[in-house]
């Protein structure tokens, strides 16, 4: 399969379509399924190896502290979330421009083939709960999507050892470890950054800079911590 369709913005996103009554929304951004992404070399196609490949520590892992466990999550209810919960539009429109907006949420079929490589894939798959919002400015190529995910500890463990051996560069948004992988092509900058507030994962994938996608990441982060206080790095 062409490494362009690691990402389907359009009609259908691994195999499930945009509901009628979205329809309306997707006008202008369906016809840029591919170009709101651009190709990855194929070389890069698989950016995160089969875990049991790699030994390397993550970020967030220490020599001689206690093993992490998972904090409570019983407060924790991304259901009862909605896209602009998670983001403010003014830091969305100081990345992308004034013509930035919320374009929509997306639906429980529509999360396959957003994450960079098949661990992050399994990950996303294994989390027990999943909210997944797409902002940017109709009829452009500039869109990125956001994913914030709890994730059981053992599934984030295999997923940070993975991507500590794989093309993204590890570093901390503020005190959350972070992974970034920054990208050139035809269109432009593309970037992915995954970033960590136990038991929460935090995925910024799209079009820009690692800056700025970092800049969108550390408020998604904010914004979580505020409605979860609870929540560890």
């Amino acid at each position: 399969m062409s490494p362009c369709l690691r990402y389907t913005l359009a009609m259908s996103r691994g195999g499930g379509h945009v509901a009628a009554s979205r329809m309306s929304v997707w006008a202008g951004v369906a016809a840029l399924s591919l170009a709101l992404v651009g190709c990855t070399p194929a070389s890069e196609s698989d950016p995160t190896p089969s875990a049991s490949g790699s030994t390397a520590a993550s970020p967030d892992a220490t020599s001689d502290g206690p093993p992490m466990t998972d904090p409570p999550v019983d407060e924790i209810d991304l259901d009862a979330l909605v896209c602009t919960d998670l983001l403010d539009l003014a830091v969305a429109q100081a990345q992308f421009g004034a013509d930035a907006q919320f374009i929509a949420e997306l639906g429980p079929g529509e999360f396959t083939g957003i994450m960079a490589g098949p661990v992050a894939e399994s990950a996303l798959a294994e989390a027990t709960q999943q909210i997944g919002c797409i902002w940017g400015i109709p009829q452009s190529d500039g869109a990125f999507t956001v994913v914030v995910a709890a994730l059981p500890q053992a599934s984030r463990d295999t997923l940070t050892t993975a991507l500590g051996s794989s093309v993204f560069t590890g570093t901390l948004i503020g005190t959350a470890p972070a992974y970034t992988w920054e990208r050139d092509d035809a269109l432009g900058m593309f970037t992915t950054v995954y970033a960590f507030a136990s038991p929460l994962w935090v995925t910024v994938t799209g079009a820009g800079t690692t800056s700025s996608q970092t800049e969108i990441t550390a408020d998604v982060l904010d914004h979580l911590r505020a409605l979860y206080p609870s929540l560890g790095d």
